[in-house]
């Protein structure tokens, strides 16, 4: 998971993304600045907009990511 997270981390293309963790909470992540892994450990790294200031997530707690539609 931690290669396909760096993989889509680095193209903003596919930006904005939503994240669904295994508790049911979503995150909407507008661009790759807004997440990173944890260069130590195997952590995503979440600055969600609204909400705590961070979020450091397992990986494994990761159930989807799907892109969101650009509002036009």
């Amino acid at each position: 998971m931690r290669a396909s997270l760096e993989r889509i981390l680095g193209k903003p293309v596919v930006f904005p993304v939503e994240i669904t963790l295994s508790s049911g909470d979503t995150y909407l992540l507008p661009h790759p600045d807004h997440a990173h892994m944890h260069p130590n450990t195997r952590d995503l790294i979440i600055y969600p907009d609204e909400g705590p200031f961070s979020l450091v997530v397992n990986p494994d707690q990761i159930v989807s990511i799907r892109p969101v539609r650009k509002a036009s």
